[in-house]
């Protein structure tokens, strides 16, 4: 049907902010393109549910494909203009001091920031503020928009870039890219960065020929959406317009097919000027295109002729465009599209260049005024790019099946009666976990399991902790208040925060007897599982990354190790005691709830305190309106200070300490007191000091910062623990251990930090991988005595990364992308070596989530002489910490005779691979494990090339995996490596077990199952589906890759056959012991950061070796004891007794 078209100005009401309704989202995008659940930017910006218990069921409420964004953007020479005419401006990022030495230098500088905008100078740099500045034009702001729109919603839309004069047929600039793809994601953003700009402004011209070419032609669905968003600095060229009358879509009316009155409206008369561009915006908002769809380009690059392309009469399902819509009673489905025009630095609309550009855009805007944009600065460009982008938005509800698994964490508790083994079962319904204490068996079974003993939670004290003030729930709670946890107040529910939250979380009373009329939240009933043999869930909090951890000597009464530490994802950390109680191995003695730590805010105004309402209600974590929160998923380390006496002869006190980052929860990280007594007033502490009335305030030790001073992105990776010679003065002692001794916290940056983390709806990689280090107990630990001398507790030691220096110049205008924006992805969890027994840390290894591998050289006491250097990048993510031994060379070329370290190597042992995002479930790419060899004498170490490594080979072979055998050659080869299986995703997201030089590495795979393939996303759905996980133990020697020698340490498995590898459904992993619970002893001496009690301080010069008294054994995550045998055996010493020493019964 035809209808006469009038050029008219659109002065309707702007009613689009209004009238939008739910359109698509990345969520039931998924449905089609991946089997991912719905994540809500504002609850995480990683997987809200851990991948391998992602079972659910998914309704669309509105059709499940992702809308089409055509990204139109002007690429005209005056886009190299200033956004300010006749002003050079500059666009600067800074970096702050963060730290300065005792002589006021500057040895720890913060992160750079992101781009700020408006310099009308390039400011200068000091001792405490550096800048680094680039000219600013109008395409690089735009360029930097664009990329951050991109990063931000890369998993909610299908995204076409097409520059204004390069668009053309170009099959690059004519491609919706699915951007949740990494490869698509890649290829659009090079687009983007590499635009060139160049020409006039023919976007008349060049808009039928986008419409037609892409818009239209590329649509897959008929339900499908599409937007355009035209970005321009300039008005249209009157000479620029499509020539060739199109099929009747656009040139329904007769006479605008006739060439004079066609090129009168175009060219001719500049009182059509306003109108050119609504004649095509118009129609796309309001006449159905689908029966114009073509399986090819209809226009030329410059819509001067049109090209014979038979057209497309379906969709991508095989139904007509026009067949009917169920959600709209039936009536035909209709295929549109919204534009919406950015004026970038128009100036006003009595401008010279706003009078013509200004109307023009503004009714070129569809469906109303609505949808232009007039912007005359950087933040207006992005404030315009967010209001268009916050409108398209989508929606499905999924809801989450009940389920059980395994957590991939195991401890051990041993004693001269009974060892046992503590493994964790979690419920999904409840989202709840079940502690199971065991006697190590050689084989558990369905019976074992249900008989397992689970620890008193009877005896529960809870602490919350702001950052600078803790809180006992039984005591004095002034000063927090609802807004403390955001619990809104209806006017009589003022004290809601206490009798209803904290009294939940307390478990002070029964869930039912909680909510009262008054109260705003659920309060959620947490009762017995419907699970069979799983029992109560009000007990824990669900435990995902959680390690759990025995610590302390042994128990005077039970025998046992004295301590138990885990933490859940209701926020809190779990601190028990050994009891006698032979039911109740262990009793709960005390929560700690960090709850000042931030999120996702760069002012502290995003709090952890903030979520734990959540938990409370009566749908948590059942579907993506409720969705599960990570309150508390970090790594942990647990370290007791040595056993040895004073110069006295007077036993030392011992301290039990706690380090933990957040995971997914949390930016920063914290420590705390467990037990013992203080190393410097001999007092008991935490959990041995309850009986007294104020016990609480020593259990905090220090937490990093929140707000403007914290650079810390999402602390996932394990922290690290390890004392450090930290000594300032010239010609300080790099050996002396008597004094200058610090108890250290070693924590990785994490992952995506920025500055304006605020506004970030989406991962991004951290600007920066960088190792902070911290003083944990503010005491000088050295064997002169603990003192408190120095740093302060929480104090930072040092700061360090990679950063090169940037300079920058005014007469930089090249077109090239700015790659000082190149980010490093954020350093994960490091690994402190002692590399000559001393018990002093000397070096430090750790991986960032773009694959680089880090050297952080401590062997200097003055930390301003501490370097990091990149040794190798493995172009995957490393998201755990490495495994690190040394092993004697077997032929030494280094002339270097006199340094012990000659005769010696470092391997450093990793996977790669990541588990923490959505778009991981689905991940294929393949990953890789590595053994990277590490010559300490070399101070100033080249990055190493993946072609020096040695390739070993993972292949199947009668229902098994094995690893190859090829030779090393240490002349040639500077370390080895050995590919994943390809096509499944197979990856390394575990911190490698090393025995000597056996490596064990445990690897992930997700298989996903769906009801099936969604042919059709228009039609309305109900899908299931189910997210398995396999878990391999592959076994390696550590110095060549290659599979293991029946003589050599390994795990003895008796179902499959030697050197295989290992494969089971769930996820699984093993802890090992040795007998020795004193770090720097044992099967990997070398590695300081490690749960157990530091040993004593003596000066050494050479690395001792890995090797063991007692026998060592496997405790796997099903409670299973694991043989290891041929396990390297430390000689027996024998002590010459002088005759005064013999005593007569010896010889009786």
């Amino acid at each position: 049907m035809r209808r006469k078209y009038k050029f008219t100005k659109n002065n309707k009401k702007d009613k689009f902010f209004k009238r939008q309704k739910i359109l698509f989202s990345a969520v039931i995008a998924a449905l089609t393109t991946s089997p991912a659940l719905p994540a809500l930017a504002q609850a995480n910006i990683f997987a809200d549910i851990p991948l391998h218990l992602q079972n659910s069921s998914t309704i669309t409420k509105a059709y499940s494909v992702k809308p089409n964004v055509t990204l139109f953007i002007d690429d005209s020479a005056s886009m190299r203009e200033k956004i300010k005419a006749g002003q050079i401006t500059y666009k600067c990022k800074h970096r702050k001091s963060i730290r300065k030495n005792a002589k006021g230098k500057t040895v720890a500088w913060s992160p750079w920031s992101e781009y700020q905008y408006g310099y009308e100078g390039k400011p200068a740099n000091t001792n405490d503020i550096r800048y680094y500045c680039r000219p600013y034009r109008k395409i690089d702001g735009v360029k930097d928009v664009l990329l951050n729109i991109v990063a931000n919603y890369h998993d909610n839309m299908y995204f076409a870039f097409h520059p204004l004069h390069s668009g053309g047929v170009d099959p690059r600039y004519n491609t919706f890219y699915d951007t949740s793809n990494p490869t698509e994601y890649r290829t659009l953003t090079n687009l983007i960065e590499n635009m060139p700009t160049h020409g006039t402004t023919p976007t008349t011209r060049q808009f039928p020929t986008l419409a037609r070419n892409l818009v239209m032609n590329k649509l897959q669905y008929r339900c499908q959406k599409s937007y355009i968003i035209l970005l321009s600095d300039g008005e249209a060229k009157k000479y620029y317009y499509a020539k060739a009358p199109d099929d009747g879509y656009f040139d329904f009316d007769e006479k605008m097919r006739n060439k004079d009155v066609r090129e009168t409206f175009f060219k001719k008369d500049n009182k059509y000027m306003p109108y050119r561009l609504q004649y095509y915006t118009k129609t796309l908002n309001e006449k159905s295109f689908g029966s114009y769809i073509y399986d090819g380009n209809y226009y030329n690059d410059n819509a001067s002729s049109i090209n014979n392309v038979p057209k497309r009469p379906t969709d991508k399902a095989r139904k007509a465009w026009d067949a009917p819509n169920p959600l709209n009673g039936g009536k035909p489905f209709e295929q549109t599209a919204e534009t919406f025009t950015i004026g970038a630095g128009l100036g006003q609309k009595d401008s010279e260049l706003g009078k013509g550009a200004i109307p023009y855009l503004k009714n070129g805007a569809q469906p109303s005024a609505g949808h232009f944009f007039n912007t005359n600065s950087q933040q207006e460009i992005k404030d315009a790019f967010n209001k268009i982008f916050e409108s398209i938005k989508g929606s499905a509800e999924t809801s989450t099946t009940n389920t059980t698994a395994t957590a991939p964490t195991v401890a051990v508790s041993r004693s001269e009666q009974s060892n046992l083994s503590i493994t964790a079962m979690i419920e999904s319904g409840s989202w709840s976990t079940k502690l199971c204490i065991r006697p190590i068996e050689d084989k558990t079974d369905d019976t074992t399991n249900n008989k397992c003993a689970e620890p008193s939670f009877n005896n529960r004290q809870l602490l919350l902790h702001d950052g600078t003030k803790t809180y006992l729930y039984s005591g004095s709670l002034a000063g927090l208040n609802n807004d403390t946890f955001k619990i809104s107040n209806n006017g009589k529910n003022q004290s809601e925060w206490v009798n209803g939250l904290l009294t939940w979380l307390s478990r002070a009373k029964p869930d039912d007897a909680i909510k009262n009329d008054d109260f705003v939240l659920d309060y959620r009933q947490r009762g017995t599982s419907p699970m069979p043999g799983f029992g109560e869930t009000r007990n824990m909090g669900d435990i995902i990354d959680n390690p759990i951890i025995t610590a302390g000597n042994k128990d005077e009464g039970s025998d046992l190790q004295k301590y138990m530490i885990t933490s859940a994802n209701d926020g809190m950390v779990y601190v028990f005691r050994a009891t006698n109680d032979k039911t109740h191995f262990y009793d709960l003695k005390f929560n700690f709830m960090p709850m000042g730590i931030e999120r996702q805010s760069n002012d502290g105004s995003d709090l952890v305190a903030h979520y734990y309402k959540y938990l409370t209600d009566n749908n948590y974590g059942k579907n993506s309106e409720h969705p599960h929160r990570f309150l508390l998923n970090g790594g942990m380390m647990v370290q007791q200070t040595e056993r040895s006496n004073d110069k006295n002869g007077k036993l030392r006190p011992q301290q039990t300490f706690m380090l933990s980052t957040m995971g997914q929860a949390g930016r920063g990280a914290f420590a705390i007191n467990i037990g013992g007594n203080d190393l410097v007033s001999r007092q008991p502490i935490a959990v041995d000091n309850m009986s007294s009335s104020g016990w609480y305030h020593d259990v905090p030790l220090f937490q990093t910062p929140t707000g403007q001073n914290n650079y810390f992105g999402f602390t996932v990776g394990t922290p690290a623990i390890a004392r450090l010679r930290v000594n300032e003065e010239d010609g300080a002692s790099a050996t002396s251990v008597a004094n200058h001794i610090r108890e250290a916290a070693f924590i990785g940056n994490g992952y995506n930090y920025s500055s304006t983390l605020a506004s970030d709806g989406a991962g991004s990689q951290s600007s920066e991988s960088a190792l902070y280090i911290y003083d944990i107990l503010g005491v000088d630990v050295g064997t002169d005595g603990y003192r408190k001398i120095g740093f302060s507790k929480g104090d930072l030691i040092a700061k360090l990364a990679l950063v090169p220096e940037l300079n920058s110049s005014d007469n930089d205008e090249s077109e090239e992308a700015d790659k000082s924006n190149t980010h490093t992805g954020g350093l994960s969890g490091p690994t402190v070596i002692d590399i000559n027994g001393d018990g002093v840390a000397d070096v430090a290894y750790a991986g960032d989530y773009g694959g680089n591998l880090y050297r952080f050289d401590l062997r200097s006491p003055d930390p301003d002489k501490w370097t990091v250097h990149k040794i190798f990048s493995a172009g995957a993510p490393i998201t755990s910490a490495p495994g690190v031994t040394m092993v004697e060379k077997t032929q030494n070329n280094n002339s270097n005779n006199n340094n012990p370290l000659s005769n010696w190597d470092v391997i450093i042992t990793f996977g790669t691979g990541s588990d923490i995002y959505q778009s991981d479930l689905t991940s294929k790419e393949q990953q890789t494990v590595y053994g990277i060899y590490d010559d300490l004498t070399n101070t100033k170490p080249a990055e190493i090339s993946k072609g020096t490594l040695l390739k070993q080979e993972l292949t199947a072979s009668g229902g098994y995996r094995r690893l190859s055998e090829n030779e090393f050659n240490p002349r040639v080869h500077k370390g080895w490596y050995f590919n994943l299986e390809s096509g499944t995703g197979e990856r390394v997201v575990t911190k490698p077990i090393t025995i000597a030089y056996a490596g064990v590495v445990f690897s992930r795979k997700y298989e996903v199952k769906k009801d099936d393939e969604l042919v059709d996303p228009c039609d309305t759905t109900e899908r299931k589906q189910e997210s398995k996980v396999y878990s391999s133990v592959i076994q390696y020697n550590i110095k060549t890759g290659a599979r293991l020698k029946d003589k050599d340490p390994h795990f003895a498995f008796s179902d499959i056959p030697f050197g295989a590898v290992l494969t089971i459904e769930g996820l699984y992993s093993t802890t090992i012991s040795d007998g020795s619970s004193v770090i720097g002893t044992g099967v990997n001496p070398y590695e300081l950061s490690r749960d157990g009690i530091q040993s004593e301080l003596e000066e050494k010069d050479k690395p001792p070796k890995a090797c063991t008294r007692a026998s060592v054994e496997g405790i796997d995550t099903e409670g299973n004891k694991i043989s290891i045998p041929h396990v390297p055996r430390c000689p027996i010493r024998f002590k010459r007794l002088s005759w005064r020493e013999v005593k007569t019964d010896y010889t009786s």
